[in-house]
């Protein structure tokens, strides 16, 4: 597998302290996109871009961007190459009607489907045009794919879409105007755990290995709102059963639900597609549809349970399976004014009618040293390799914090390894600014020809992080990976930085 990444965090609820809280706006965007990439000895590969950018973070200037972003295989014949890494970027506006230059950069690790991919860092900057027409914007330019320790590499022109939005966060006490809750709204936002099971696949779905029937999947999912019918929502699983670790999907789509009972009980339907492939699965060139309908049950307080019903399939390969989904879930109403309402992004609101939804994203180098045996395929480990790794951290207090992370292979002879885990960390001050970490984790991973059994492990760490200000905190852990069965169980070490930030929730 490769995934379940940035996500199983926003759970739970917080304290709240003084009688205002300052807010400041911090504009984002999402980012599709589409390219090729001619190859020489093959079929061209099609590549699609995924990613989310966040704008404000630098001296708050919202030129500059930092982001997340997938690129990944949907047409050739590497389904299953999928990569992911962090985006940088700088974007002014040029015309007074909407013109926007962008200048930027990704650098991340992955790779699979037998690809040329060495070992996994792939490097891909861009120059485009992106012409806004409100939230919507339509993007044009050049970029270059390049996979500098393996064989794939183009310069090629990209076409794609975005689509701009805001975060609201809190940020340190200034004295802002004040806006009473009445005129301000909130947006709702789901994060959730999901299950899957793939049953009755069609004849050559993998057809490398004896028939499988069945491939279990774990994974995240996140909803946002568009109205109170409507929903936006990004899907990422990864295989821990079925004999095929190292297949992952990232699905993206949309979702309707009309209330049966309220406030009690959904119908809800959604369509997905997105790249999936690796562990041997034949998903054409990797592009992928999902199509389902189910019931979503509600507990109130914003907890639910999803029982999902439909078809996954790739349009042009022979993958094919019914599946059954179940999703348990927790809804938040984020701070959300809308613009047209508000004339400033900077303001203060009434602590009595929010909390403090504490988070943190990290972003980190793994180094593995693997034991002393070898891979599926009989060759040695390296005695050490590299990886990109990511992680959200919800805030449970001040002591614990509920994590979900990925990591990603980019130097060594794994390029398609990767990891999606969730789990638990403890916190123990030591001094002023430094506090002790314990953590423990648990996923799926595979590719890279590395050993994992199915692909389900757990990972344990301990580890030192130093606050240098009220933003950021450098890191320190040292941890084992033991997997249920194989036999990679190296120890690693990490360094990284983490961001903190603040979201503001509707008290119920």
């Amino acid at each position: 597998m490769k995934s379940v990444f940035i996500s199983i965090f926003l759970f739970c609820f917080f304290i709240v302290e003084g009688q205002e809280y300052s807010v400041e706006r911090f504009p984002n965007r999402i980012r599709l996109s589409w390219e090729t990439v001619s190859m020489s000895t093959e079929s061209d590969l099609g590549f699609i871009g995924i990613g989310y950018d966040l704008f404000h973070l630098v001296n708050k200037k919202n030129t500059i961007y930092v982001g997340i972003n997938s690129y990944s295989a949907i047409t050739g014949i590497r389904p299953g190459l999928i990569t992911l890494g962090m985006s940088a970027g700088w974007s002014p506006q040029i015309s007074k009607k909407g013109l926007f230059l962008d200048l930027g950069a990704f650098v991340g690790g992955g790779g699979g489907g037998g690809a040329a991919d060495g070992g996994g860092l792939i490097i891909r900057p861009h120059l485009d045009l992106e012409q806004r027409f409100g939230n919507l914007g339509v993007r044009f330019g050049v970029s270059r794919i390049d996979f500098p320790s393996g064989e794939i590499t183009g310069n090629q022109i990209n076409v794609g879409l975005s689509f701009s939005g805001d975060n609201y966060f809190k940020v340190k006490d200034s004295n802002y105007g004040f806006i009473p809750s009445k005129n301000l709204g909130t947006n709702k936002l789901r994060v959730a755990a999901v299950g899957t099971q793939y049953f009755n696949l069609s004849e050559g779905s993998v057809p490398a290995k004896p028939y499988v029937s069945k491939i279990g999947l774990i994974g995240v999912q996140l909803e946002r709102s568009i109205n109170s019918y409507l929903y936006g929502l990004i899907k990422l699983n990864g295989a821990f059963s079925g004999g095929t670790d190292g297949y992952m999907s990232i699905l993206f789509g949309a979702g309707g639900k009309l209330p049966v009972v309220k406030n009690r009980l959904n119908l809800e339907s959604r369509v997905l597609f997105g790249p999936s492939g690796g562990g041997g699965v034949e998903s054409g060139g990797g592009a992928t549809l999902q199509a389902e309908i189910g019931l979503a049950l509600l507990f109130g307080k914003g907890y639910d349970l999803k029982v999902m019903t439909g078809k996954t399939f790739s349009p042009w390969g022979p993958f094919e399976t019914n599946h059954i989904e179940l999703g348990i879930g927790k809804s938040f109403d984020r701070l959300f004014p809308q613009k047209a309402k508000i004339s400033t992004s900077e303001f203060n609101v009434d602590s009595n009618d929010y909390y403090v939804n504490n988070m943190a994203f990290s972003i980190y180098n793994r180094t593995y040293f693997p034991p002393n045996t070898t891979t599926k395929n009989g060759t040695p480990y390296l005695s050490s390799f590299n990886s990109l790794g990511f992680e959200i951290q919800k805030y449970l207090g001040e002591r614990i914090s509920i994590n979900g992370g990925t990591v990603w292979a980019y130097q060594g002879d794994y390029g398609a390894y990767a990891e999606g885990l969730i789990g638990l960390t403890y916190y123990q001050p030591l001094f002023q600014k430094t506090k002790l970490a314990v953590k423990a984790m648990f996923g799926a991973a595979g590719g890279g020809d590395i050993d994992l059994g199915s692909g389900l492990l757990f990972e344990y760490a301990l580890g030192i992080e130093r606050n240098l200000n009220d933003r950021w905190d450098l890191f320190v852990h040292v941890g084992q990976t033991q997997p249920l069965e194989g036999n990679f169980n190296p120890v690693s070490l990490d360094l990284g930085l983490k961001f903190h930030i603040s979201q503001l929730l509707k008290k119920e």
